[in-house]
C-alpha cells in the first residue's frame, strides 16, 4: 500500500448486519460484489490494499451516538426476547430496522472498517480509501433509522474532524437523502454536506429539501439537490456537475468522503429515479478528479443503499472501486460470476459494467418537464450556495438564456493610479484574461479560493467570459492587491434584464488603506454603469471577513456605509441567502439611465414566493 494508492477497507463481521431474510438489506449484495472483484482482477483475497479493521469502540462510537442509545443496542444485541418498549424508543420497533441477535457487533464492525479507512486516509497511508460496507447515513444519535443503526459516516466525519480539524465535503449520491449525516454536523461550519436525492414529498425520509441549509455558524454549510422522481441520466448528472464543482472550489476542503448508494438505477425496488449505471461512474469520476484537484488527492469512498442485490450493486461498485483504485473499468461481467450468481437471481444478469441495456430505461412521457423541474431547483441551489464569481466561474448548461440587446457594458477600458496609505495602485478595469495572466496575485487574495494560486486561475477564468466585467487593482511592480467582478445574474435575478451582481475582494494586507473606497468608486463612475442595475447579494461573498478584527454585525454596517458611497441602498427581500442570516445584507444600485420596466422587474423579484419544499 502507497501513499498515492487506494486501500480496500473490510471485515468479514460486516456480513452479519442482517435483518432477516424478507428484508431490502440483503447482504447477499456485498458477496456477490466482492466475488465479482475477484472475479474481474481488480482485488485479490491476499491483496496488500486490503486493510485490517477492528470493531469501533465504545468511545468511538459516542463521537455521534448518545450513551444511552449505545446501551440500548448492546442490550438488544443480546438476543430475543427483545425489550419491546426499549426497541420502540430506540426505533427497532419497526420492519425497516428490527432487532437482530449480534447486531451491535455487526454495525460497530461497519464503523470500525470505515474509520480505518479514514484513518488510512489521513496518515498517509493511501490517497484513497473504499468501504463498501459503510454508508449508513441515516442513523441518528439516538435512534435506528432507514435500515442504519450506526452512523458510520458521521463517526468517521467526527474523528477527521475532532483529530486534524480538517474540512471535509461530504457528497451523498444515495436515492435517499443523507439525513443523519446532515443532522450531526447541521451547526458546523467545518463539515459541507452535500445530498441529490429523490425529493423527500415522495421518498423516505421526507427531508432534504432546498430550504435546508443549516443553522448558526453552520448556516450554508448544508446543501440539498432533490431531484423529481423519474429523473434519468442526464439531468441528474448535469445537476451534479452543475453544483459540486463550485461547492469544492467554495469551501476547499481537506479531504472529501462519498457515499455511493445505487438506489437510484432503474431496477431499484426502493426509489423512483431511473438512472443507469454510466450515472455513477460519472458521479465516482468527478469526486476522485475533485479529490486531486482540492485536496491532494484525499478520498473517502463508501457503499450505502442499493436493493437490487445483484443486477446493479455488484456492478456499481466495482466501478467505484475501479475508480478509487485507479484500475481500467472492466468492460464485461466475467462469464463465471453470471454463472455461480444467476441461480439466486430472478432475472437474467447483465453482460456488461457500464453500458446498462439500453432498456433499462423506457421513455418517460414527462421528461422534459421533468428536466425543466430539476434545472429551477438547480438553479436555486447555486443562487442561495455560490457566490455570483463562482456562479460565473462555473456555468452549466441550465443558465443558458436569451440575452437582451447591449446586455454587456459596451465601453473602451479604463485605467486610473491611485495613492493608499500602502502606497500607489492602478486601476483597469474590462481587464483582459491575458493582462490578468502576466501580473502575480498578492497573498493575501484568498477570500474565494481560499489559496491565492487557484484566485489567480479564478480571475483569469472571470475576465475571459463573456458578459462579465473584471476590474482590478494591482501595484506598481505588478501585484493584484484587489478586484471588483460584475457578473450577470442568474437563478432568481435571471428574469431582470441589465443587471449584474458585483463582488468585491481586497488583499488582507491592503485593507484599511481605502483601496475598496477607490475601487467601487471608478467602477461606478464609468458612464456605462448608469444603463444597469448593480446588486452586491450578500455580504459573506463579497469580502472576507476572517482577520477583520470585526464581528459579523460590525462587517455588514461597514460593508453597507462602504457601498452607500456610491449609491448602493439596502434593499428588502425574501432571498433566502439574505433570510438566512440576521447579519446579511442585500444592496443594489439603480442607474440613471435603467428603463423603469426593467426597475419594475427587479422590485417585483425582491419578494418571490419560492416553492422551497422540493
Amino acid at each position: 500500500m502507497t501513499a498515492d494508492g487506494a486501500c480496500f477497507a473490510w471485515n468479514p463481521a460486516i456480513l452479519d448486519y442482517n435483518f432477516g431474510a424478507q428484508h431490502p438489506l440483503d447482504p447477499m449484495r456485498l458477496r456477490a460484489f466482492l466475488d465479482l472483484l475477484e472475479d474481474a482482477g481488480l482485488l485479490a483475497p491476499d491483496d496488500p490494499r486490503r486493510l485490517t479493521t477492528t470493531l469501533a469502540t465504545r468511545d468511538e462510537l459516542e463521537l455521534v451516538h448518545r450513551p444511552a442509545y449505545v446501551d440500548a443496542v448492546q442490550k438488544l444485541s443480546e438476543g430475543p426476547p427483545y425489550d419491546e418498549a426499549l426497541a420502540e424508543l430506540y426505533g427497532f420497533g419497526s420492519d425497516d430496522n428490527p432487532a437482530f441477535e449480534g447486531m451491535h457487533q455487526a454495525a460497530a464492525a461497519i464503523v470500525g472498517a470505515s474509520l480505518a479507512a479514514a484513518r488510512a486516509v489521513a496518515e498517509g497511508a493511501c490517497g484513497h480509501a473504499f468501504s463498501p460496507g459503510g454508508g449508513l447515513h441515516h442513523a441518528l444519535p439516538e435512534r435506528a433509522s432507514g435500515f442504519c443503526i450506526y452512523n458510520d459516516i458521521a463517526v468517521a466525519i467526527a474523528d477527521l474532524v475532532h483529530r486534524r480539524e480538517w474540512k471535509v465535503l461530504y457528497v451523498d449520491f444515495d436515492a435517499h437523502h443523507g439525513d443523519g449525516v446532515q443532522a450531526a454536523f447541521y451547526d458546523d461550519p467545518r463539515v459541507l454536506t452535500f445530498s441529490i436525492h429523490e425529493t423527500g414529498r415522495h421518498l423516505f425520509p421526507g427531508t432534504g429539501f432546498l430550504r435546508e441549509m443549516g443553522v448558526g455558524a453552520g448556516l450554508g454549510y448544508a446543501v440539498n439537490m432533490p431531484v423529481s422522481a423519474f429523473t434519468t441520466d442526464d439531468s441528474w448528472v448535469e445537476a451534479v456537475e452543475a453544483i459540486l464543482p463550485g461547492l469544492a472550489a467554495r469551501f476547499q476542503p481537506d479531504i472529501i468522503v462519498s457515499q455511493h448508494g445505487c438506489d437510484g438505477h432503474a431496477w431499484d425496488p426502493l426509489s423512483h429515479l431511473r438512472l443507469t449505471t454510466s450515472a455513477f461512474a460519472r458521479a465516482a469520476q468527478l469526486v476522485h478528479e475533485l479529490a486531486h484537484d482540492y485536496c491532494d488527492g484525499r478520498w473517502l469512498a463508501l457503499g450505502g443503499g442499493g436493493y437490487d442485490v445483484l443486477g446493479v450493486v455488484p456492478r456499481a461498485w466495482t466501478l467505484v472501486w475501479a475508480e478509487v483504485a485507479h484500475q481500467p473499468r472492466p468492460e464485461t461481467v466475467p462469464e463465471p460470476w453470471r454463472d455461480r450468481w444467476q441461480v439466486f437471481a430472478t432475472d437474467p444478469l447483465p453482460a456488461r459494467f457500464l453500458d446498462d441495456p439500453a432498456e433499462v430505461v423506457p421513455p418517460i412521457p414527462r421528461d422534459p418537464e421533468i428536466v425543466d423541474e430539476n434545472r429551477g431547483k438547480v438553479a436555486m441551489v447555486r443562487e442561495f450556495a455560490f457566490p455570483g464569481l463562482l456562479r460565473t466561474a462555473f456555468p452549466w448548461p441550465g443558465q443558458d438564456r436569451p440575452r437582451w440587446p447591449e446586455q454587456r457594458p459596451a465601453a473602451q477600458s479604463r485605467t486610473e493610479r491611485v495613492d493608499t496609505a500602502k502606497g500607489p495602485a492602478f486601476l483597469r478595469d474590462l481587464a483582459p484574461p491575458s493582462l490578468v495572466a502576466r501580473l502575480d496575485i498578492d497573498p493575501g487574495m484568498r477570500a474565494f479560493m481560499r489559496r491565492p494560486d487557484r484566485e489567480h486561475k479564478l480571475l483569469i477564468n472571470i475576465a475571459g467570459l463573456p458578459d462579465t466585467n473584471l476590474t482590478i487593482a494591482h501595484t506598481p511592480e505588478g501585484v493584484i492587491v484587489g478586484h471588483v467582478s460584475m457578473t450577470e445574474a442568474e437563478g432568481r435575478w435571471a428574469p431582470v434584464p441589465r443587471l449584474y451582481e458585483v463582488a468585491i475582494e481586497i488583499a488582507a494586507g491592503w485593507r484599511r488603506t481605502h483601496l475598496a473606497s477607490h475601487l467601487l468608486r471608478f467602477v461606478t463612475s464609468a458612464d456605462y454603469v448608469e444603463d444597469y442595475i448593480l446588486v452586491a447579494l450578500g455580504y459573506t461573498w463579497h469580502w472576507d471577513l476572517d482577520g477583520s478584527g470585526l464581528n459579523a454585525f460590525q462587517y455588514r454596517t461597514m460593508l453597507s456605509r462602504l457601498f452607500a458611497k456610491y449609491g448602493f441602498d439596502v434593499q428588502p427581500t425574501d432571498d433566502p441567502e439574505i433570510m438566512g442570516s440576521e447579519t446579511n445584507v442585500l444592496l443594489a444600485r439603480v442607474g440613471s439611465r435603467v428603463p423603469y420596466d426593467v426597475y419594475e422587474t427587479f422590485h417585483n423579484r425582491l419578494f418571490r414566493r419560492a416553492a422551497w419544499a422540493f
